[in-house]
């Protein structure tokens, strides 16, 4: 009876240190809840961490959790069973000018805008100097979902060519009937077919997707106003960050190194192979989309915070009126208050000192040098 007892007790040690109620094993870094919303792709770099076993070997379990927009950023901030938020980056601002006590701690991707047109009629709003011709945007019905990143980098784009505030208001005129708002992507792509609106505003996966469908065509990609604009950003707490720093480090370990294996499938054929049948098992997608979207251009992935691009961004979110908010003024707020890059630094300077050669590590240190 008594060896019964001793082994009870032994066997709640381990379940208790398990759940954080004691110190942690050698290895384990602890458990992060991670926001894998279903069937979305642009978290490629988490879905092949998780597939491939990096999380695991790195000490950090990922739990999986289908979570998004605002619902998963009060999570975060408050007691909800959420850790790190991967997609969007306009609700984590505009939660920040909330009161969310939010930083951003990496990157998930880049770009991934684009302005569509009917088919045929893009080349009326090209210009081979400045990309865009200027006054036919002025002149164009324009419409997109709210929030969307690809008119805040078009609208920016036109302020730095000349265009002015007013010429801006203007186009932003809804009473007017030159731009319209609409509840989702399907319905911007519609409305250009029918010729409602003569451009519209879409992730570039939509503007590719509904190509065929609705007889579309891309004017340009939002990447060619403005390279490597942040479109998604990985969020925590504060708190969250603080109490769990040794998971998020190993997170973002592991991260970087799913980042490595994919940019390997850009020129390895048989990765390439293994990464689009990873990321295709694990979203339902049809294989011909996921490699297109992987390695067509239409995403670019990138796990650094990029401080650089998050002002940049900022600059242009609010100038668009997206970040109006009674409790912070984005025209003087410091956003480098909420960005902690000690997580991801750790990680990549922990990485490349144990693979000095490694070309890869030295140059993402390159380029968050840069940017940070």
């Amino acid at each position: 009876m008594k060896n019964k007892v001793i082994g009870l007790i032994l066997a709640l040690v381990v379940i208790l240190s398990s759940v954080g109620g004691f110190a942690l094993a050698d290895g384990e870094k602890g458990t992060l809840q991670v926001s894998f919303m279903t069937g979305n792709i642009r978290i490629a770099v988490n879905i092949l961490a998780q597939q491939l076993g990096y999380f695991a070997e790195e000490g950090v379990t990922v739990q999986e959790v289908n979570l998004g927009g605002m619902d998963a950023l009060t999570a975060i901030n408050g007691e909800g069973n959420l850790d790190v938020l991967t997609t969007g980056f306009v609700p984590d601002l505009q939660a920040i000018g909330n009161g969310y006590d939010l930083v951003v701690v990496g990157g998930t991707a880049v770009e991934g805008g684009a302005v569509i047109a009917k088919e045929g009629s893009a080349e009326a709003f090209r210009d081979a100097g400045t990309i865009i011709n200027v006054d036919a945007f002025l002149n164009a019905k324009l419409g997109f979902k709210r929030n969307e990143a690809a008119w805040v980098i078009t609208r920016q784009y036109l302020l730095d060519n000349g265009v002015t505030a007013e010429q801006i208001a203007a186009i932003e005129d809804e009473a007017a009937g030159n731009i319209s708002y609409y509840a989702d992507e399907t319905a911007v792509a519609q409305a250009v077919q029918k010729g409602e609106i003569e451009l519209g505003f879409l992730p570039l996966e939509y503007a590719l997707l509904y190509a065929d469908a609705y007889g579309l065509e891309t004017v340009t990609a939002a990447g060619a106003l403005q390279e490597n604009y942040v479109c998604c950003r990985e969020v925590t707490s504060r708190t969250r960050l603080a109490e769990k720093a040794e998971a998020f480090a190993a997170y973002e370990r592991a991260r970087i190194r799913a980042f490595e294996y994919y940019k390997a499938g850009e020129t390895d054929e048989e990765i390439r192979a293994n990464v689009v049948n990873i990321v295709v098992k694990w979203s339902g997608k049809e294989p011909d989309y996921v490699e297109t979207y992987l390695y067509g251009g239409v995403t670019k992935y990138a796990v650094d915070p990029n401080t650089a691009g998050i002002i940049k961004y900022v600059e242009a979110a609010n100038n668009s009126g997206l970040l109006k908010s009674a409790a912070i003024d984005f025209g003087t707020y410091d956003i480098t208050a909420n960005i902690d890059t000690s997580a991801y630094l750790s990680a990549l300077s922990s990485l490349a000192e144990e693979n000095p050669d490694n070309a890869f590590y030295a140059q993402l240190l390159e380029e968050y040098n840069a940017a940070n």
